[in-house]
């Protein structure tokens, strides 16, 4: 069985379409998880709806606001799928998505592959796929060398082995409700790796409300969550564009110098870059 999980805040009118596109999957055998995140709509009543119509197994969660990660491990800790993806509520998919995953998955041999990314198009854009497909069919990297070594672009529909990313949890920080969703696969890329397939699974949808839309906002009002994306993202690359982002999370993270040099074992480059990253902080506010 394969677990859609979809974290939603407010969005009971997108959550319709979305509603609708796993209708028309020809695979039936699946669960929609939806984890909502202290939505004041009608969520909880569309959701009731559906229900009702008995047309496919919903398993509808209401939590107190705390942003998507926390939503997230909700969902991890509530599902019954094998097969584990999200699909945010502004988004659907594609026909045929889930035979395609259920069937890309049946034909894993390999303990190592933690899951199967999938490309991504636009709704609204003449179904424009979202940045750059993979370099090949079949390739097998991790997270990070996916957009570093390989240089694809875009957000990507992520699915996973229920058994690895059962083990795996976004940090929750008190007053902070983002984390990026990259540092929970660079967690998983340190013991496994994914498989990429050309096949366009999803169609987004980036509302000027969204994560996408805000997300320079969503980083300055959550930099402890950023600060430890970049710190653990030092650890695999310690190129100066991660030790400078290190740094300037950590001043907006109101982090003492000491604790910011002792911290990561790169001391020479933060000490390089401690003086200009102060500066551009100061003169950014």
């Amino acid at each position: 069985m394969i677990t859609i999980f979809t974290p939603t805040y407010n969005r009971e009118k997108e959550l319709n379409n979305l509603y609708k596109s796993l209708l028309k999957q020809d695979f039936k055998d699946f669960e929609w998880l939806i984890v909502d995140d202290g939505s004041s709509d009608n969520t909880k009543d569309f959701i009731d709806s559906i229900k009702k119509d008995k047309k496919i197994k919903v398993n509808y969660i209401y939590k107190e606001n705390g942003g998507k990660q926390s939503a997230y491990n909700v969902g991890l800790d509530n599902a019954k799928g094998d097969i584990f993806l999200c699909i945010d509520s502004d988004d659907i998919l594609t026909n045929n998505a889930l035979k395609k995953i259920n069937s890309d998955f049946t034909n894993i041999k390999d303990n190592k592959i933690a899951g199967i990314i999938y490309l991504n198009n636009y709704i609204n854009k003449k179904k424009e796929l979202v940045g750059t497909p993979f370099p090949s069919e079949d390739l097998i990297t991790t997270h990070y060398d996916l957009y570093n070594k390989y240089k694809v672009k875009g957000d990507k529909l992520f699915t996973f082995k229920i058994s690895v990313i059962k083990d795996y949890r976004f940090p929750i920080i008190e007053g902070e409700k983002f984390i990026p969703e990259a540092l929970l696969y660079n967690r998983i890329s340190q013991k496994y790796v994914f498989m990429c397939k050309n096949f366009v699974a999803a169609s987004v949808n980036y509302l000027e409300s969204g994560y996408s839309a805000n997300y320079f906002n969503l980083v300055r009002k959550n930099p402890k969550g950023n600060r430890l994306y970049y710190k653990e993202l030092v650890e695999i690359d310690n190129k100066l564009y991660n030790i400078y982002a290190y740094i300037l999370f950590s001043f907006y993270s109101k982090v003492k110098f000491k604790n910011i040099l002792n911290d990561s074992k790169y001391k020479f480059k933060v000490l390089l870059l401690y003086i200009p990253v102060y500066i551009i902080y100061k003169i950014r506010g």
